[in-house]
């Protein structure tokens, strides 16, 4: 644990708090933007937790005793930029307020929240860096929304932070910036649609959060686990595929074959919606089970296909390539031509086992980036006659399986969203859109599974 608590009672001014701990943390070093400040909440010896909150932003659990450990809690539904400015408001909270708990960032706030903001902001934004920004892209004195823009993508921070940071503390910021004016000039300038437009993106803020997050992110999936994840993965990925079933009777079906096998009552059914359930558990069964096997190669897609069909009339057609071509619905490219899906899946699996192999070496945010660039490239394949969704996704959970990584599942809700980030990649190569995709499903599973 850190030192600097003892200088921090002597500090009167959140500005002045903040740029002392970013000379004692760097060390002297250059300082690298966007900073991690969830990074620095772990090595402060704190850990993190993000949490389905509601109306919270963030809460402060301080250690009871020398034994005890500091807890911050970050709202997950919250976008990463806000994610960041709690975790930084709530490190301010561990310097400075550690007797007692610190909870609601809601509401009317108090002289302690509005000082721990200020701290954030200064964090996150130090002014000595923000003028250099603005002194960069400025003309006449005044920066541009646009410009706006890039600076608080450097910094990783929301646009709304940044432009009210340059236009107060700066003054770069041209015409009427009184707080109700410079809103309504936000929902005129429409930030996000701009970001896409430029081309810029949220992941090395993701990657930042996923790299720090390991000691939540790592989960030996108990029985527990399997059970709750079997249960909400197998009723939302059976709607993706447009089964029309709910969760209830999912997750009965899916007790019975867990409990029942090949004899389950539901494995004779002539219904194909129970019958594609009980594939379903089938299939994440053999995934859970074979979980500590450390090895995996794409051809264990074969035996995925197999599971997803094993309970219905014909079997034997689980697993089976496809032996002609097909268009996919709705999909922006053509799928690999049926004579090469041999060939072209034997080049993905080098790269499965390279990654299982080497899997230790990389990153946390390293090792999904690869995973969802080889979901994808399976996609473009669709080497079976049937299920290619569902069995290529399940492949993506065994990758995560076998790095004890949290396994995730999409919510039909948000179908679109993957689709459409699928698209992306399809057309220009940009995987942004998947990689964000799939780190937010990620943190969100990981909540799920760990309440």
């Amino acid at each position: 644990m850190s030192d600097f608590r003892s200088i921090t009672k002597n500090s009167k001014h959140a500005e002045q708090l903040a740029d002392e701990y970013l000379r004692y943390y760097y060390k002297g070093q250059q300082i690298s933007y966007p900073i991690n400040p969830f990074q620095m909440l772990i090595d402060e010896g704190v850990n993190f937790a993000l949490r389905d909150f509601g109306h919270l932003e963030g809460v402060y659990i301080p250690a009871r005793s020398r034994d005890d450990i500091a807890i911050a809690g970050i709202n997950l539904n919250r976008p990463i930029t806000r994610q960041r400015f709690t975790a930084a408001h709530e490190l301010c909270h561990h310097f400075r307020d550690s007797e007692h708990q610190i909870c609601p960032i809601i509401g009317r706030k108090s002289a302690v929240e509005k000082y721990a903001d200020s701290f954030a902001s200064s964090i996150l934004m130090p002014l000595g860096e923000l003028r250099s920004q603005v002194n960069i892209r400025a003309k006449n004195g005044y920066v541009e929304f646009d410009d706006v823009l890039e600076i608080a993508d450097y910094f990783g921070v929301s646009f709304e932070s940044c432009l009210f940071r340059i236009a107060y503390y700066i003054h770069a910021v041209a015409g009427n910036t009184e707080a109700t004016e410079l809103k309504k000039r936000i929902r005129k300038y429409k930030p996000d649609r701009r970001r896409k437009e430029l081309g810029l993106n949220n992941i090395p803020l993701y990657e930042g959060l996923i790299n720090s997050y390991e000691h939540a992110l790592r989960l030996v999936p108990n029985e527990c686990v399997q059970n709750v994840f079997q249960n909400d993965y197998i009723y939302n990925d059976s709607r993706i595929e447009g089964v029309d079933i709910d969760i209830e009777t999912a997750a009965e079906i899916v007790t019975d074959i867990r409990l029942s096998q090949q004899s389950s009552k539901y494995c004779p059914e002539e219904n194909e919606a129970f019958l594609s359930i009980a594939g379903h558990a089938a299939m994440y069964s053999h995934i859970f089970n074979t979980s500590m096997s450390g090895k995996c190669s794409v051809f264990d897609t074969v035996a995925l296909n197999k599971k997803l069909f094993s309970c219905f009339p014909h079997p034997e057609f689980g697993g089976q390539f496809r032996q002609n071509n097909t268009l996919v619905l709705g999909a922006k490219f053509e799928t690999t031509d049926h004579r090469n899906i041999i060939p072209e899946l034997l080049k993905v699996d080098e790269k499965v086992k390279s990654l299982i192999e080497h899997r230790t070496e990389f990153s946390i945010s390293s090792y999904i980036e690869i995973a969802v660039h080889l979901h994808h490239e399976l996609t473009v394949i669709h080497p079976f006659g049937d299920g290619n969704g569902r069995t290529l996704r399940a492949f993506f959970n065994m990758l995560m399986v076998r790095n004890n990584l949290t396994p995730i599942y999409i919510k039909i809700e948000d179908k679109d969203e993957y689709l459409a980030a699928l698209a992306i990649a399809d057309t220009s190569a940009d995987y942004a859109s998947l990689y964000e995709f799939f780190f937010k499903a990620i943190l969100r599973a990981n909540v799920d599974l760990t309440r």
